[in-house]
């Protein structure tokens, strides 16, 4: 059975053999092969061996003879069924992929295309043979069509339910994109692919052309939506990377779009970047991959780079931060992204996971920088960003290594400039790592009982300032900058080294001074210091943290608390150093003989912090020089002071100061002795005699106020360190000889003497000396002095006088002697205003007399310095403690008539301090001098009399009066407030006081806002009820008493009138009345008041005598039950634009709140609240602070404070619909500023607008996707008032910040946004024009001259457009749209195409047009029709920009439209070209079209090659040329080569034929140049009927009148004539067209139709010399051009030329010349060409005229024509028929009749050949000799090439004459010739010299 089974099988394999046999053609043998393969590789399944031999048999058979024949097709699909059954066998399955491996290939497109999902599909388990039909189907992929519906394109290889498959076919893609171009099979394995995948890919053997294409058809294919944007990612960013373009640009366009769109969060997506970069790892050799080249590495690392949260994986990204550091494939882009990468790991991956690899990467990263590194600047800088990120994420890594800082600080000191910025960031973001706070406790501060200022530092922090003490004296600044900063970072602002240092850098570096002082005293400025704000060390205590080192920086000046260190520890430190520096040469500065440890900017320094932390370290928190606080400074010093112990700070601190007065007096250092000499002077003033000398060298200094300065030390020095009878003889020597003294010595001595009695007899009075005063002569000899000093005219020594009156006359009563002055005489009949002509006279006056006097003159007169006046007030007062009963009396009754003097605040305030004195008897700046004291000179009668003096004067209307009058009495009540008067009259002070409130003058109102509350503080309960309900009357409901005003009133100060009438302080009051009142607690109006009080005046020394106390802590207790309404309304008051309200109302909110952020987080909605109630207030400045106190509310660390985050609630997207928004307030808030931000005043609407900006962005971090459903909270509260009312809104800034906020809340809310797109993309669109920089369009409007250079302009604009937010926006959006939505906005964005104005609008339309377009695909084909019609208005747009923006749209939207709306458009762009030819975006919108799809323009060939190809022939010019350029490329793209215009010939030709009759002369032209380059590139290949036709078009068109252009025609008709049937019959129209043109009398014309001409009658062998000879004689005789040729005779014309010539310029005729040349050029070339070659009775009768005439006219030519004329006689000889050896003379006898021109000749005819030939010859060769002659390589050349004519034209019939009379010619002209270096001139000679050698001897 088995054998006659297996034998009938064989039997029929047998036949199939045969039948295969008998196939003797392609067709049967196809036939055979599809209906026997199949069922033959079915048979290998026999279990006979015989069986399967003979398939095998048959198989091979069926391949040998298949293989040799490409055409015969193989039944690929019934293979693949085979292959894929079930039952299918290995053996089948080799057999039937070797078939379908030969058979897949010669298929059809289409088939391969349908068959690609069985091909993919049909293998899942054998690799090799997977491979295989996969590698099938890659070079199909470059023209696989594929379908633009998303459902078709998901069947095109049904792939979706086998994933291994598809992760299969993706992974052999990547292979092959990964190959490298040129790679052979013995090479290594290249980057990035395995052993395994090479040998695979490999295998194919393509070329570096095959395997670009297939790359390019990967690409194509990968673009295409077939996979998800997951699986097509890597490889997009491996094409991206691709050495070929036509590869890489592709991908790139693609991944740009792909990006927006990818979720870079996702571990899933970035995991195979990290595989791609390092490799596979894997555990097989076969299989593990190799890491990828620097090209990829780059492109990886640049997506690498946008990786956040769980898609860091930092495993992998350390062996891809050290591969791309150090690894063989890498480069110097790579080495930066991987340094960027790395700061990237460190700032946002899993910071558990990063700390454990964190000193790794700290050592890569170290590794790159360093002084030995080689790696360039862009490498460094980038290390040194991932080193400051380490260092900022890891400082504990940074703080355990110190070397890094000093490697650092070496680095920045000895590199580029380059790396200075990179290399300080590094370094400030590793201070912090140092700091002296981070450590432990116990490592940080030991504070013990006995040291409570010590700081105790580690090992390596002291390494770290030894360092920095190093550099702190750095050359280099920037050195010096980060030493600052780690000096202020590292260490407690109280450890005295640190603060050396920087004392150091503040002195030698001005640039760094303000800094460095700002950490040293908390302001930049030392004279702004808020000494409040500072505390020593010493007293702080335990109770010190080092909080505040951390928080400095991020503190306010008025919040910054400045902690001192220990006067002891400071002054040891510096005391160490000095002495260090003293003992090294090189670290000293020399002045004089003094030798200084430092400059003297540094030592100033020095003195300036020590005498700082010594006032403070004595318990003094005040200004250093501060009387009231000199007790507590002598008690510090007598304490501590000890002379005799070397290690005595104070007394090193003497020494210190000692040494810098020696060295030069600076004011400094003069101030720290006199801190010492005035605490202590009994201390220190003995031993410091020897400063004596250098001091009165001083006394003479230009400065006064070194002069001052120096005088009270040099007091103190005389009066403590001189014996009685020493002191008296050094005042009398200095008396005597004062008066020789210059003017800046006498005021020194004068302040000397002042101070010197001053202090003596201020010693004398604690010694209890009896002695008398009325009887020291040395003291009445000075006070004499003084006294006639008072009355000079010098205002310095006036001004020393005063100053000395003071000193005395506090201390003790003035002498009352007599002394003689002189004064001035008032003499009333003499005015003179000359003060040198005034006379002066001699009187005899007491000092008490003349002391007062001139004094209170001083203060009274306006015309002295004010300086001098303030002194003479204070003065006065000083007087009255020495002397009250002689001067309190006098001077309450003079200050009194002061009131109406005009003075300034100043001055008021020191009259003020003069009223104090005097009624208090003691000086009140010092204090209380006991408690018992009494003035006796002042009762209490006559105080309460000057105090109703005082208040009486109050209602006066005089503004220098009130201002006066407020002062004084806010003194008396301050100072006196013990008087039973004040206590009487507290009611009638008020009423004072309230009626100076509202007085104009915002200092008056100041002034009396500060005496309501000293009158208030100073009533018991019940009074202050009484008081603050009568005040409250008058503030709220009570009205101002109407002044009485007579002729003199000043209603107004000096400069009032420049400022607001109405005082601002006053609405200060009302509003703080209306609080109190509204909390029903009108006794709190009075603290408020006294907190409310901030004008500058008080800032000043003298106003610093009134400053009042803050609240107590009883008054702040009161007002804890009310501050829930006194903290929204205080905060709200706080950002009044008013400054001065503003400037009160910070004051109070300072003094109420202890914690500004704790406070307001405890009441923020109740602030809230208070501002949104209050945003649309009625007032315009309470709308503006709302607005201001909005934006700082909403400025917390955490972002905005919500609702839900305190009562959470469910929050949905669908929340959006409901009525109440989950966050009530927010929308409310957007609701009220919209409204403001449409303000009537301009302020407030700008101010809303910057508020709204911030809220903005505000909103759109808290609707990010990691807020959660917060996050959904806020996105649904806002999104839909700001989509509904916002984006829409007539106001443009409310639409802008609409639009910008929904902008930049997509990423995180775009699904929410998507029912409200149809409103919110055309708003978008309209607000990018409207946000288009106006400077731009300025620019633009201005260039509109210059095309290029606006065209540039506007394609700037266009890119800014572009990358404007709004279309940021608009592209996130569109991922959103679909049909509906796009239906619904149709209408708007077609109108808004339509009718927009602005740029940046229509670029942006067109621009998403092209977005959508890519969006939606075929999705959107019914309305493509609307939008190609807007985008066609587009392009007829007048600006170039918009147009080539709309060009590109057409082409996106092209692919989508209808058939008809295709053809519509054609048209419609054929139709815009013939109106506007010079539109460039007709081409640019076909060039889009070709671009994205090409096909398409091959199915609508005919519609639009005529168009390009006509196009392509415009005239060129400047103007048009890139133009034509662009319609070349078109046209070589579309449609290349000959062929093409072959092929196209059947729709150019209709084209022509309407241009040449349309009415357009270009037209015209451009289709003669069109048939022109047709004739010319087809030639023989052009049919004879088109042919034909086309002349009969030209022939048509050249009827009529001459048009520029009119040539082209001529051009293109000889062009057509050079294959035409010299027979056929419209040859002869032709020439008669040509023939009427050449005719025409233009000049330029005619040339140009001459030369036509004779390529004609060239081409067409026609004989019409007579008649061409007879048209064009006489133009080789003319001489010039007539001013206008026309048809008349020649005769005329030659009349007319010299007339005409007469008037033109130079240049005109220089033109005509030319012209003329020219045109006889082309004369003799048409002659030449028309010389006939077959008509021999022409040539008889012409031939010896021709050659006589040529000769006789080319010494009269020009060189040009000279040249030409040579030509024509080469031409002439060469078709010369005489020259022929067996050429006969005719018959008729030679006749010239015809002749118009006849010969002037009486010689007898020739008759012979012989004798024609040899005149001939002769006439030629003097032409030819004639040329020899002429120095022109051009003439010489045709001479040769007549020679060489007549020699190959004699050589055949052997002419020996002739011959020998050529060569006797060429031998007599040789030398001539060879004059002439030029290459064709010898290379001519040389074959003229071999032709005649070869004559001389044949053989």
């Amino acid at each position: 059975m088995e054998t006659a089974g297996s034998g009938a099988e064989i039997e029929l394999l047998e036949r199939v053999l045969l039948r295969l046999g008998n196939a003797d053609s392609d067709e049967k043998l196809e036939i055979a092969v599809g209906k026997f393969l199949t069922p033959v590789i079915l048979k290998i399944n026999s279990p006979h061996n015989v069986v399967r031999t003979k398939v095998v048999e048959v198989l091979t058979h069926i391949k040998r003879r298949i293989t040799s024949r490409g055409q015969v097709q193989i039944p690929v699909e019934a293979l693949l069924e085979q292959y894929a059954a079930k039952d299918s066998t290995t053996f089948l399955k080799n057999f039937a992929i070797i078939f379908i491996s030969m058979g897949f290939p010669r298929l059809p497109l289409e088939q391969q295309t349908a068959l690609a999902a069985k091909l993919l599909g049909c293998e899942s388990n054998l690799e090799n043979y997977q491979d295989k039909l996969f590698t099938l189907l890659l070079p199909v992929l470059c023209d696989m069509k594929i379908p633009d519906d998303p459902a078709q394109r998901s069947e095109l290889l049904k792939l979706e339910d086998k994933p291994a498959i598809s992760g299969s076919f993706l992974a052999l893609l990547q292979d092959v994109l990964l190959l490298p171009y040129g790679i052979t099979q013995e090479q290594d394995v290249p980057p990035g692919l395995s052993p395994y995948s090479f040998k695979r890919v490999i295998a194919n053997n393509w070329r570096a052309e095959e395997l670009e294409k297939i790359k390019k058809g990967i690409v194509r294919f990968l673009c295409a939506s077939v996979f998800s944007d997951n699986e097509i990612f890597v490889l997009l960013v491996v094409a991206s990377a691709d050495t070929r373009f036509s590869v890489a640009t592709p991908a790139i366009a693609e991944l740009s779009k792909l990006c927006t769109m990818l979720d870079f969060n996702s571990a899933v997506l970035t995991s195979p970047l990290y595989t791609l970069f390092i490799g596979n790892q894997c555990q097989l050799a076969e299989r593990q991959t190799r890491p990828c080249c620097a090209r990829v590495r780059q492109k990886l690392l640049q997506y690498l780079i946008k990786c956040r949260s769980k898609a860091i994986n930092v495993g992998k990204g350390l062996q891809v931060i050290f591969d791309g550091l150090f690894g063989t494939n890498t480069n110097q882009k790579c080495k930066v992204l991987a340094l960027q990468f790395t700061e990237l790991v460190l700032r946002d991956g899993p910071r558990d996971v990063v700390s454990k690899v964190s000193k790794v990467m700290l050592t890569g990263i170290t590794k790159v920088i360093g002084r030995d590194t080689v790696e360039p600047n862009d490498v460094q800088n980038a290390a040194y960003s991932a080193l400051a990120q380490h260092a900022r994420s890891f400082p504990q890594d940074v703080s355990q290594d110190l070397k890094l800082v000093l490697g650092y600080f070496n680095n920045l000191a000895t590199c580029t400039p380059d790396l200075h910025s990179s290399i300080r960031e590094a370094l400030v973001s590793m201070a912090p790592a140092f700091a002296w706070q981070t450590k432990t406790k116990s490592d940080a501060m030991d504070v013990d009982s006995g040291e409570s200022c010590e700081v105790q530092l580690d090992g390596q922090q002291h390494l770290l300032l030894a360092m920095l003490l190093d550099n702190a004296e750095s050359k280099i600044q920037i050195v010096q900058n980060v030493t600052s900063v780690f000096l202020t970072s590292c260490y407690p602002e109280f450890y005295a080294p640190a603060r050396y240092l920087l004392l150091l850098i503040a002195g030698e570096r001005n640039s760094l001074r303000e800094n460095v002082t700002t950490y040293l005293y908390g302001t930049s400025k030392k004279d702004h210091v808020n000494y409040s704000m500072l505390s020593s060390i010493e007293q702080t205590g335990k109770q010190h943290t080092s909080e505040s080192i951390s928080d400095f920086n991020h503190l306010s000046l008025e919040q910054r608390r400045v902690v001192l260190p220990s006067f002891h520890v400071m002054m040891a430190h510096v005391h160490d150093m000095a002495n260090k520096r003293l003992k090294k040469s090189n670290a000293c500065v020399i002045y004089g003989r003094t030798k200084l440890p430092y400059s003297l900017e540094v030592y100033e320094e020095m003195l300036d912090y020590l005498r700082l932390c010594l006032w403070y370290s004595a318990g003094v928190v005040a200004a250093p020089g501060d009387e009231k606080h000199t007790y507590e400074l002598r008690k510090y010093i007598i304490t501590n002071y000890d002379e005799d112990e070397s290690s005595n700070t104070l007394h090193q601190y003497l020494l210190f100061v000692q040494r810098g007065v020696e060295a030069k007096r600076t004011e400094s250092s003069l101030l720290c002795l006199y801190d010492l000499l005035n605490a202590a002077p009994e201390l220190f003033a003995p031993k410091q005699l020897h400063l004596l000398e250098p001091l009165s060298n001083s006394l003479k200094d230009v400065s006064e106020t070194m002069r001052a300065n120096v005088s009270q030390v040099y007091g103190i020095l005389w009066a403590y360190g001189l014996p009685d009878d020493k002191f008296d003889a050094e005042v009398g020597d200095c008396l005597t000889s004062l008066t020789q003294k210059s003017l800046e010595h006498k005021h020194g001595w004068l302040l000397v003497l002042g101070h010197a009695f001053n202090r003596k007899i201020e010693q004398l009075k604690q010694q209890n000396s009896s002695k008398d005063y009325g009887k020291w002569p040395q003291f009445i000899n000075a006070v004499k002095i003084i006294a006639k000093m008072l009355c000079e005219t010098q205002w310095l020594l006036v001004s020393a006088a005063v100053k000395c009156t003071s000193m005395i006359g506090k201390t003790v009563e003035i002498p009352n002697v007599q002394v003689e002055i002189q004064v001035q005489c008032n003499d009333n009949d003499n005015d003179n205003d000359d003060e040198e002509l005034a006379e002066f006279k001699n009187i005899e006056a007491s000092t008490k007399m003349i002391i007062f006097g001139v004094v209170f003159q001083l203060l009274r007169s306006t015309s002295f310095r004010q300086k001098i006046r303030e002194e003479a007030a204070k003065c006065l007062g000083y007087l009255a403690i020495g002397d009250g009963a002689h001067f309190t009396k006098r001077n309450l009754d003079k200050f009194l008539t002061l009131a109406k003097v005009q003075k300034d605040a100043a001055l008021n305030i020191a009259i003020s301090e003069a009223i104090v004195i005097t009624l208090c008897g003691y000086d009140v700046n010092r204090g209380v001098p006991a408690e018992n004291f009494q003035n006796l000179h002042c009762t209490d009668a006559e105080f309460e009399q000057f105090l109703n003096a005082l208040i009486r004067l109050v209602p006066e209307p005089n503004a220098q009066s009130r201002q006066a009058i407020s002062v004084w009495l806010l003194a008396v009540v301050k100072h006196c407030s013990n008087r039973p008067a004040v206590l009487s009259k507290k009611q009638l002070l008020q009423f004072a006081f309230t009626e100076l409130l509202s007085d104009d003058s915002e200092f008056v109102q100041d002034v009396a806002s500060r005496g309501l509350g000293l009158v208030y503080s100073l009533s018991d309960s019940g009074s202050q009820t009484e008081l603050a309900n009568s005040l409250l009357d008058q503030l709220i409901g009570g009205k101002r008493q109407v002044n009485q005003v007579a002729g003199d009133t000043e209603l107004f100060a000096e400069g009032m009138l420049g400022k607001t009438p109405t005082g601002g302080n006053i609405t200060t009051y009302k509003e703080l009345c209306s609080l109190a009142n509204d909390l029903n607690q009108p006794d709190m109006i009075y603290q408020f008041m006294q907190l409310a009080n901030h004008n500058a005046a008080w800032t000043s020394k003298l106003g610093a005598a009134f400053g009042l106390k803050t609240l107590s802590a009883e008054s702040r207790q009161q007002m804890q039950p009310y501050l829930g309404k006194i903290i929204p309304r205080l905060y709200r008051y706080k950002y009044d634009p008013t400054p001065k309200i503003q400037n009160s109302m910070i004051s109070i909110w300072d003094t109420i709140v202890s914690d500004s952020k704790e406070i307001t987080e405890q009441y923020y909605w109740e602030i809230l609240r208070e501002l949104l109630d209050n945003l649309t207030c009625t007032e315009w400045r309470v709308r503006i602070a709302c607005c201001l106190a909005v934006r700082d509310l909403l400025k917390r660390p955490n972002g905005l404070r919500l609702r839900t985050e305190e009562h959470p609630r469910r929050v949905t997207p669908d929340t959006m619909e409901v009525d109440e928004p989950p966050e009530p307030e927010l929308r409310e808030l957007w609701f009220q500023l919209f409204r403001v931000m449409d303000d009537i005043h301009e302020g407030t609407r700008m101010t809303a607008h910057g508020t709204a900006s911030f809220l903005g962005k505000l909103c759109v971090l808290a609707a990010s996707a990691e807020h959660g459903k917060s996050g959904t909270a806020v996105a649904a509260s806002i999104l839909p008032y700001l989509l509904e009312t916002g984006v829409g809104h007539k106001v443009a800034d409310i639409r802008n910040v609409s639009i910008k906020t929904i902008s930049e809340m997509i990423e995180s809310s775009g699904a929410l946004i998507a029912p409200h797109l149809a409103t919110l993309i055309p708003c978008l669109l309209r607000a990018t024009g409207e946000l288009e920089n106006t400077k731009l369009s300025y620019v633009s409007t201005r260039l509109g001259a210059d095309n290029e250079a606006q065209e540039a302009v506007d394609s700037l604009r266009a890119e800014a457009a572009k990358s404007h937010h709004t279309m940021e926006t608009i592209n996130k959006c569109v991922r959103f749209i679909d049909y509906q939505v796009l239906e619904r906005m149709t209408p708007e964005l077609l109108e808004l195409m339509k009718t927009s104005v602005n740029l940046g609008t229509k670029i942006g339309c067109a621009h998403f047009v092209c977005l959508v377009s890519i969006r939606l695909g075929k999705e959107m084909t019914p309305l493509v029709g609307k939008y190609l019609g807007a985008c066609f208005g587009g392009i007829k747009d007048r600006n170039v920009t918009v147009r080539k923006y709309n060009a590109s749209a057409i082409g996106h939207l092209m692919g989508l439209a209808k058939e008809q709306s295709i053809k519509n458009l054609f048209g419609k762009l054929d139709e815009l070209y013939m109106e506007q030819p010079s539109n460039r975006s007709i081409a640019l919108t076909i060039q889009s079209i070709n671009k994205r799809h090409h096909e398409l323009l091959k199915d609508y060939m005919d519609c639009m090659l005529p168009l390009i190809f006509f196009a392509m022939h415009e005239e060129q010019n400047e103007e048009n040329k890139a133009n034509i350029e662009l319609w070349k490329d078109l046209w070589n793209d579309i449609s290349p080569g000959d062929a093409g215009i072959r092929l196209n010939l059947h729709v150019i030709i209709p084209k022509l034929e309407s241009s040449l009759t349309d009415a357009s002369w270009s037209r015209k032209s451009q289709a003669a140049n069109v048939i022109q380059n047709i004739a010319m590139r087809l030639s023989h290949s052009l049919e004879m009927g088109d042919r034909v036709r086309l002349i009969r078009l030209l022939l048509s068109g050249l009827q009529g009148r001459t048009f520029e252009g009119k040539e082209r025609l001529l051009q293109a008709l000889a062009a057509l004539c050079k294959n035409l049937d010299r027979q056929h019959e419209i040859c002869g129209n032709i020439i008669e067209a040509a023939m009427r043109e050449a005719r025409k009398q233009e000049p330029i014309y005619r040339t140009m139709a001459l030369a036509a001409l004779g390529d004609i009658l060239d081409v067409l062998e026609a004989d019409r010399f007579e008649e061409i000879y007879n048209m064009i004689w006489y133009l080789l005789e003319k001489k010039e051009l007539r001013a206008a040729d026309s048809d008349d005779d020649d005769d005329h014309q030659l009349a007319g030329c010299s007339n005409a010539s007469k008037d033109l310029t130079a240049d005109e005729r220089n033109k005509r010349a030319q012209t003329l040349n020219k045109l006889k050029e082309v004369v003799w070339e048409t002659l030449g060409k028309s010389w006939p070659k077959h008509a021999i009775e022409t040539q008889h009768r012409y031939q010896l005229f021709f050659a006589e005439n040529c000769s006789s006219i080319l010494s009269e030519s020009t060189r040009p024509v000279q040249v030409s004329l040579l030509a024509a006689l080469t031409k002439y000889i060469e078709r010369l028929y005489i020259f022929d050896e067996a050429a006969k003379l005719p018959e008729l006898p030679l006749e010239r009749n015809n002749l118009e021109k006849k010969p002037k000749t009486e010689t007898t005819p020739l008759q012979t050949r012989e004798a024609i030939v040899q005149k001939i010859c002769s006439d030629v060769l003097a032409a030819v000799t004639l040329a020899a002659a002429v120095p022109h390589t051009g003439l010489k050349k045709e001479a040769l090439n007549i020679v060489l004519m007549l020699i190959k034209r004699l050589s055949p019939s052997r002419d020996q004459a002739t011959l020998a009379l050529l060569k006797q010619n060429f031998e007599s002209n040789l030398a001539k010739f060879q004059r002439d270096s030029a290459p064709e001139v010898r290379c001519r000679i040389k074959d003229i010299e071999e032709k005649l050698s070869k004559l001389d001897h044949p053989n």
